[in-house]
């Protein structure tokens, strides 16, 4: 299937809920947070984020921790009071991408949910719905593969701080759901 059949994760609204045609910015920047922590903010347009979110799980060292977080009750259509948290541990990394790309439509198409790939020393990469990549810590390991992308470090504008953002809801994404849980073993975690 061609990439052009797919709608985007997300995109940048009008207060009226019209397409406003933004288009994320191509960078990423160091952040601190509180308690001295760090990350990278990731930012791509949303035809990119499948190669650079495989990129940067590629970089991490296996095994692989896994957490699905649902936001959005897929029958009803209507956000969580509380996400459903699904999560898989001791993952090999093929296997991980073998199912994203098995998945892709609801991966990096659909804005129900957020997915965080955690790696053997504590890193993590971060998907969020609107199509906001995380990535703890700030390393240069991360660092080299988004310069490898021809992703400079700097500043633009991101998904992530637009007024309104409206993430897709895509029905047939209900079966790659219940094909990833199964596939990867995610179990709902209450903790």
């Amino acid at each position: 299937m061609s990439q052009s059949t797919f709608l985007p994760k997300a995109e940048s609204v009008t207060r009226e809920g019209q397409p406003d045609g933004f288009i994320p910015s191509r960078f990423f920047r160091p952040e601190v947070l509180q308690g001295g922590m760090t990350r990278l903010v990731v930012s791509v347009p949303m035809g990119e984020l499948e190669a650079v979110h495989r990129a940067l799980v590629g970089a991490i060292e296996p095994p692989l921790k896994l957490l699905y977080k649902q936001l959005t009750d897929r029958i009803r259509g209507i956000q969580l009071p509380k996400p459903i948290d699904r999560v898989a541990v001791e993952l090999p990394r093929d296997r991980v991408l073998d199912a994203f790309t098995r998945n892709k439509r609801l991966i990096y198409h659909d804005g129900r949910h957020q997915l965080w790939v955690r790696g053997s020393r504590g890193e993590q990469v971060v998907l969020e719905e609107v199509g906001q990549i995380f990535v703890y810590p700030d390393d240069f390991l991360f660092r080299d593969v988004l310069l490898g992308l021809g992703i400079p470090e700097g500043d633009g504008e991101e998904m992530g701080a637009r007024d309104y953002v409206r993430v897709t809801f895509d029905a047939r994404c209900d079966q790659e759901e219940a094909n990833l849980l199964h596939e990867l073993h995610l179990v709902e975690w209450m903790g």
